[in-house]
């Protein structure tokens, strides 16, 4: 009997013993588990949705670091005016113009001058060329030639034309490329006759596209200026580009007396000619109608 209890002594507190080790081991595990899990705890929503916005905001930052910036484009302008002066000495003043001008880099397209009877210059119409960006400075120095009685200024915004002229031009040459290519691969008489002309027709309207480019390019980089220099009272006076039915029908009547005096003219030139002709041709036609109307006698027959 004693021995009985002892042994089942023994195995409860076996049982025991393997019950708080199974415990711990749980408790252990458990513990181990809450620490590998706790990196993954991202805390409270709201303050992870500023941490969000910021990652969005940053994006958004660099895809506009990125994106590549629109070029400046440069405004092409073209400049004219017309300016007059008037001093004692229009010659002097003349030639302090051209000082001006040619000390700007720029230059004299047309003169046309008029003087007296004592061959004295007394006025002076200049057509200058002057770099656009000292087109005021050249305003400004010729206002100070003499007293200035008349300015006029005008600016035409040539962007638009300019960039398209630029854009059919590298059009046009690409164009040519792949025309040149294909007569490369025509193998038929007929193939490279047409390539030929379409590639010929191509290089003419580059031509063209190129000369308007270069002449838009004059026109932006020189600003054309009119200069008038006249003694004081005799500046020529700027009439007025009136419109309307007044300014039409005085133009006709204008155009109806000079091709009337113009049909008279030809006609008093001509009319001493249709005189001769007519002293000479009347008889003549007289003669010979006369000679028409004789009857023709033909000899009797025996």
């Amino acid at each position: 009997m004693v021995k009985t209890r002892w042994t089942a002594v023994a195995a409860g507190v076996v049982l025991a013993a393997v019950a708080l080790a199974g415990c711990s081991g749980d408790g252990g595990n458990d513990a181990a588990s809450s620490d590998a899990a706790a990196p993954e705890y991202s805390g409270p929503q709201d303050k992870a949705a500023p941490q969000a916005d910021t990652a969005g905001g940053a994006g958004e930052a660099k895809e506009k670091a990125g994106a590549p910036a629109q070029p400046n484009l440069t405004r092409a302008i073209v400049k004219t005016g017309s300016l007059t002066v008037e001093h004692a000495d229009v010659d002097k003043q003349r030639q302090a113009a051209i000082s001006v001008v040619t000390s700007l880099r720029g230059q004299v397209a047309s003169e046309d001058t008029g003087s007296d009877n004592d061959g004295r210059i007394t006025r002076a119409n200049l057509v200058l060329k002057v770099p656009t960006p000292s087109y005021e400075t050249a305003i400004q120095r010729l206002s100070e030639l003499g007293t200035r009685t008349a300015i006029h200024q005008e600016s035409s915004d040539v962007t638009e034309q300019v960039v398209d002229v630029d854009s059919r031009i590298a059009s046009q040459r690409a164009s040519l490329e792949r025309m040149r290519a294909l007569l490369a691969k025509a193998t038929t008489i007929a193939e490279i006759v047409s390539v030929e002309s379409e590639l010929t027709r191509r290089e003419a309207d580059l031509e063209a596209l190129l000369a308007k480019q270069k002449a838009l390019s004059g026109q932006t980089e020189l600003a054309t200026l009119s200069l008038v220099i006249a003694e004081p009272g005799k500046a020529p006076v700027t009439v007025k580009d009136d419109r309307g039915f007044l300014t039409g029908l005085k133009g006709g009547w204008n155009a109806f007396t000079t091709t009337f005096f113009a049909l008279t003219t030809v006609l008093g030139a001509l009319l001493p000619f249709l005189v001769a002709l007519a002293l000479i041709g009347i008889p003549l036609w007289r003669f010979r109608h006369r000679i028409r109307r004789t009857p023709v006698t033909t000899p009797e027959q025996p």
